[in-house]
């Protein structure tokens, strides 16, 4: 094969195919160890832990690194024991208190306004929270600082908490709609997803900031 041909060289469909098929084991398997390692933890300690470690693997496979997916798995939820249930206690804290008071207004009269708010409110903890674990994977910061920023990013790029809120409820409805989803894919897409959009912000953020300095969010 000449080098014009192999610069040409576009994959074709088998390849594509497998590139597909290989994204969605990794997920699955991603998505039993978040489940094995949450109830190793006894769920309460357990699923913090996992949704980093979860975070870290699918960083360093969207990164092109090359790594076990159960060794790095467990290494990552080893280290990140203590430091994830204390960085992602209060929003998972608050998601659950507005999870139940949705669950008590929901349908009741005269609660439209509130129901909406409670909605909105849930959402942007869940693309805090994101960009909270994300930027705790990708950049060395003292966990009150991911706290901080993770807020000041969203807010200087309205675009990101858009896409992460699209993101989950994609996945959410279709997992509402296919329940078998849930023990086997959609934790794993989900937070695959999630990771590899918060990483290509994280990049334009950072190219801007390289462009001006002035400019530093993170």
């Amino acid at each position: 094969m000449t080098a014009a041909q192999t610069s040409s060289y576009t994959p074709g469909r088998t390849e594509r195919w497998y590139g597909w098929a290989d994204v969605i084991g990794y997920v699955a398997v991603l998505n039993v160890l978040i489940l094995v390692f949450t109830l190793a933890g006894g769920v309460v300690l357990g699923f913090a832990p996992a949704v980093a470690a979860a975070v870290t693997c699918s960083r360093g496979r969207i990164r092109g690194e090359a790594q076990p997916l159960l060794r790095t798995f467990a290494s990552a939820w080893r280290e990140q024991l203590r430091r994830a249930n204390l960085l992602q206690a209060p929003g998972w804290l608050l998601l659950v208190i507005l999870g139940l008071n949705l669950t008590a207004f929901w349908g009741e009269p005269g609660s439209t306004a509130l129901v909406v708010a409670l909605v909105a409110a849930a959402a942007l903890t869940v693309t805090h929270q994101l960009l909270v674990i994300t930027m705790d994977a990708h950049y060395e910061l003292r966990a009150r600082d991911c706290l901080r920023l993770a807020f000041t990013f969203a807010l200087r790029f309205p675009g990101v908490p858009l896409l992460l809120a699209a993101t989950t409820t994609l996945v959410a409805a279709v997992t509402a709609w296919l329940p078998g989803l849930l023990p086997t894919v959609s934790i794993g897409v989900w937070l695959y997803l999630c990771t590899a959009l918060c990483l290509s912000f994280f990049a334009a953020n950072d190219r801007q900031v390289e462009a001006d300095p002035s400019s530093t969010t993170v």
